[in-house]
Parts: structure tokens; sequence; C-alpha cells
């Protein structure tokens, strides 16, 4: 990749040191080309589920796999910072997403939407009426059920898109990406974006940059949907200590 320092490997994952414009700019590459692989937005709140006994083996290796893996955390970002690296330029998925929409994708693309309400994904074609888009919101816990991961797969393929939006939480959209571009019938490039969607129409909002900058953004949402996030993020807190070991032994060689 261009413009592209070499990938940062923190243990838990790899992290691709670019800025936003190269990575537009290679998932673009990728679409025009045929290129099939799968874009993965590491926070703090993947990190904890990367350093979990349960499954987590497997997972680290989506995540390493990925071809594309952009930190998606300010937390992350200083973690990594007080550690003697840098990353060049944080990459929100929720950016990447707005991005994409509003700079890159147009009407010879095929955009397919997983995950959300078809209020928003409707939301989603009227704000970008030239684009090409489909939609499917799979059941609650989809990922465990063979056969309606088989049918969605099926169904994703059918339409032959170029791009792939896929906003069903993690570590199920992750999940999906590698078995979708394990899948040789798929010749795109597979977003795992989270609720970047909700974002994208103004249902969800992002956090003012001043309180960006201060890398309190999380604070911000978990005010914002305190029921559903704040498990979450005191969760995430309690785990920092053990990722900022694992990523400080990670970064000085030390085995983990």
């Amino acid at each position: 990749m261009s413009s592209m320092q070499e990938p940062l490997n923190i243990g838990l994952c790899r992290l691709d040191r670019l800025k936003m414009a190269c990575a537009i700019k290679h998932i673009r590459s990728m679409s025009e080309n045929g290129t099939t692989g799968y874009v993965v937005t590491p926070n703090v709140d993947h990190l904890q589920r990367l350093l979990s006994k349960n499954g987590a083996s497997s997972l680290r290796e989506i995540y390493q796999n990925a071809e594309l893996s952009l930190c998606d955390s300010r937390v992350l970002e200083l973690i990594i910072k007080l550690n003697g690296k840098k990353i060049p330029e944080i990459i929100a998925g929720s950016t990447l997403t707005e991005k994409l929409f509003n700079d890159d994708l147009h009407a010879n693309d095929r955009i397919f939407l997983v995950g959300g309400t078809n209020a928003t994904a409707n939301k989603i074609r009227a704000l970008y009426g030239d684009l090409n888009i489909e939609h499917h919101n799979p059941s609650m816990g989809f990922i465990y059920k063979d056969a309606e991961v088989k049918k969605l797969i099926d169904l994703v393929c059918l339409n032959n898109p170029t791009h792939v939006f896929l906003a069903v939480g993690s570590p199920q959209q992750e999940i999906l990406a590698r078995k979708l571009c394990q899948d040789r019938r798929f010749k795109g490039v597979a977003l795992c974006i989270g609720a970047s969607l909700l974002f994208l129409v103004g249902e969800e909002k992002r956090a003012p940059q001043w309180l960006q900058s201060l890398r309190l953004e999380w604070l911000y949402r978990m005010l914002q949907s305190p029921v559903r996030l704040g498990k979450r993020y005191l969760s995430n807190a309690l785990a920092i200590p053990a990722i900022y070991w694992n990523i400080k032994n990670s970064l000085s060689g030390r085995r983990v």
C-alpha cells in the first residue's frame, strides 16, 4: 500500500498505519480490481474481546487476516503513543463510512447493507439516491445459526456487490466478513462498521470535536444510551490495564 508505514503488531491484533485518504484509495483499488478482502476497525472493546480466553485465538486470526486493520480508538492510540509508537491517523468506522458514501461511492458501485432496520436503509437510499443499495437485516444471534448464515452469504453473493457494509456488531460482523470472503463467489470488499449507519443518517450523534480531542467520545455515547452502553464501557475500562500491558510487552518484544 502506498503512503503506508510498516504495520504495527500490538500482540492482540495488527494495526495498519495509514491515513484516511490512503485507506479510501486502497478500498477503491480493491473494488475496482475485484480483490476480495475485509476491513476491521479495532478499538478497546474489540481488544477486550481479543484478550478473552473464550474463542480469542480464532478471533485474533480473523483480525490478523484482514486486508485493512484500522485504529478506531483515541484511547487505543494513546496507549500506543505512551509506548513510543504512533498511529498517523485515527480512522473511526463511522468516519470511514461517511467518507465512502459522501466522497467515493458512485452509481456503478453495488452496495449491500447487512444490519440496521429497513427504515434506516431507506433513509440511506433517500440521502444517496444515485447509489445502488440492497439491504438485509438478519435475526438476533444469526451468526450461531449455520443455515441463516449460509442463506445470508448466498443472498449477498447473488447481488454481486462491490462493497458490503456489515453493521451487526462485533464480533458477529468480523466472523461474517471472514466467512463471506472465504466464499469464492464473493468478489468485493466487506467493511465491519458497527453502528456507523446510524451515524450516517443522524439516528445517533458523534461527540463534539473538542470531546473527541479529549478522548471522551465514549462518555458522550454512554450518556446518550446509558442502559445499552454503560455496562460495556465499564467492562472496557476495567480491561484497559491488561490491554496496556499486553501492548507494552508486544511492542517491547517480550513474550505475552
